[in-house]
């Protein structure tokens, strides 16, 4: 159980994050390469920046836990992030088997990715509930709102593609939140 005061156990569950970043960048940018449809390649395309932007984030709150300093606030992560070095940490994660098959659909793609957001978004909000730390808390709440935001657009994409539910006929907004 991950607790506020161990810092040994923040330290991995921010490098399974990312790592769980750094995967779903390289999954969206191979889904922007294998589908034709444009509006879903720059959905895709879209999302490899948000991951990216994730992986700067995570990264830069790593390097301070391993320097033994405390959380930085959300606020101040999003304006110091550098571009932080690719790691691998966890081999046997199930997102890591998540392969793109050269044959897949479309269709299949947008379900791999929309699985990929439902496991982040449960990793984090269990990260979130199992800590203490209001920072730290802070940090994976927006982590959830930003992979949920990434399930909504995905699956609104997915919608569009099967004309069923709900979907946007085009970009009416944007899930952004900086």
């Amino acid at each position: 159980m991950y607790m506020a005061d161990d810092a040994d156990i923040a330290i991995q569950v921010l490098r399974n994050a990312v790592e769980m970043e750094i995967e779903g960048r390289s999954f969206f940018r191979r889904a922007s390469e294998v589908v034709r449809n444009q509006r879903s390649k720059d959905t895709f395309v879209s999302l490899v920046k948000q991951e990216q932007r994730h992986v700067d984030i995570l990264g830069e709150e790593l390097n301070r836990l391993e320097k033994g300093l405390s959380w930085a606030s959300l606020q101040q992560m999003k304006l110091e992030a550098p571009t932080y070095p690719k790691i691998s940490v966890f081999q046997d994660k199930d997102v890591r088997h998540m392969k793109l098959d050269p044959d897949a659909g479309e269709l299949d793609v947008l379900k791999i990715g929309m699985e990929i957001e439902k496991r982040s978004i449960d990793y984090y909000r269990n990260a979130s509930f199992q800590t203490a730390d209001q920072k730290a808390k802070e940090v994976f709440t927006w982590l959830v709102g930003e992979e949920a935001g990434h399930l909504t657009i995905l699956s609104a994409e997915h919608d569009y593609r099967t004309r069923s539910g709900y979907y946007y006929d085009n970009s009416e907004f944007s899930l952004e939140t900086f």
